[in-house]
């Protein structure tokens, strides 16, 4: 996946371009009021679940990252207290454009055997991101299947048209109305 730096930052949910050192962070934490309003019984703020993302540039302006993370304050089971679901690692290509090097999406790497890898996770970024300037905390198993599963043209299943081969006949491509030269 390389593009310019602009279109980069855009599919990464940032709407301008970072300068060396800085930082583009989102966060969204379990609320009550939020809870109470949902209904369904699931709290964040009953687990202490809060999610931050981060873009952000080092220190020469040639390397850019990506993280999203969820936090636990109080984690159950074979839960951890701070997850990394997302890091992208991305660099300066040629003529202006950057290459995604490195994209993790819940501990995979799949850019050598998945089609479309890299744009599949920014995508997946970007919609969390969304979710978080919304205040909301993603959910990330819906956004994973939504985002990172998606058919595209090369992976696609479905072949288009019919199995059979078109019969062809000879005398209409060249034109021959009866055969014999009549």
């Amino acid at each position: 996946m390389r593009e310019p730096l602009r279109d980069l930052m855009d599919h990464l949910g940032v709407g301008y371009i970072l300068s060396a050192y800085e930082t583009c962070p989102w966060s969204a934490y379990g609320d009550e009021e939020e809870d109470e309003e949902s209904g369904d019984g699931s709290s964040a703020s009953d687990s202490g679940l809060s999610c931050s993302a981060e873009v952000r540039m080092n220190s020469d302006a040639d390397e850019l990252e990506a993280e999203l993370q969820i936090m636990r304050d109080n984690p159950t089971g074979d839960e951890k207290p701070i997850e990394q679901v997302f890091w992208l690692l991305a660099k300066p290509a040629t003529a202006g454009k950057w290459d995604v090097k490195i994209a993790r999406v819940k501990n995979e790497n799949k850019g050598d055997s998945v089609h479309g890898w890299e744009a599949k996770a920014v995508s997946f970024f970007n919609a969390c991101v969304t979710e978080l300037k919304m205040e909301k905390i993603p959910d990330i198993d819906a956004i994973y299947e939504r985002e990172m599963n998606k058919k595209d043209r090369l992976s696609d299943n479905s072949q288009g048209g019919s199995s059979k081969a078109p019969k062809i006949k000879p005398q209409a491509l060249l034109g021959m109305k009866g055969g014999m030269g009549k």
